[in-house]
């Protein structure tokens, strides 16, 4: 009887140690202090992130249908900005979130950007959801990006449309501290 207990209270202490080690390398990651005069809809909760030394790739696959990668390059950066509709526990293909994803030089000061030039920091949006046809990532076209990057913060303000699919989020307004 003592044989077969002591197989799940090793197999209880392994599972914790797997975790710990897990734990403590995201403790090590330093988050940037943000700062939003946006509104996130009341229905979810958003997110702002910038991967810092990364670059953007678009990219299509056979269907015509744009996905990303992310590569490493020291000279850019990409933001993230994810809107995650709240869903109730249970239900299936209820999930909702919109994503906008753009590469910026880390050494330039100051971008104004505006329609077809947003193309220039390979700006997509996302909208994944269980919405046939209406689903996919999707390069914008149409909006104003104005950026400032100081010494200890980076001032993102961002009016976009899309004319392919319904969106949720079509401007933000934050301020990063690094």
């Amino acid at each position: 009887m003592r044989k077969l207990l002591i197989i799940p209270i090793l197999t209880l202490i392994t599972a914790c140690n797997c975790q710990k080690k897990v734990s403590d390398k995201t403790s090590e990651i330093k988050k940037d202090e943000i700062v939003t005069n946006s509104t996130c809809p009341s229905d979810g909760k958003c997110t702002i992130e910038v991967i810092k030394n990364k670059s953007l790739e678009v990219k299509s696959d056979e269907f015509g249908s744009n996905y990303y990668n992310l590569t490493d390059n020291m000279n850019t950066s990409v933001v993230l900005y994810r809107y995650d509709r709240n869903v109730e526990e249970g239900l299936q293909d209820a999930s909702y979130k919109e994503e906008i994803i753009f590469e910026i030089n880390n050494n330039e000061k100051q971008l104004s950007l505006s329609d077809r030039d947003l193309q220039k920091t390979k700006m997509i949006f996302g909208r994944i959801c269980f919405c046939r046809g209406q689903t996919g990532y999707y390069k914008v076209q149409s909006g104003k990006l104005f950026l400032e990057n100081q010494k200890e913060n980076i001032i993102l303000d961002l009016n976009f449309k899309i004319t392919e699919v319904p969106q949720v989020i079509n401007s933000f307004n934050y301020t990063i501290s690094k």
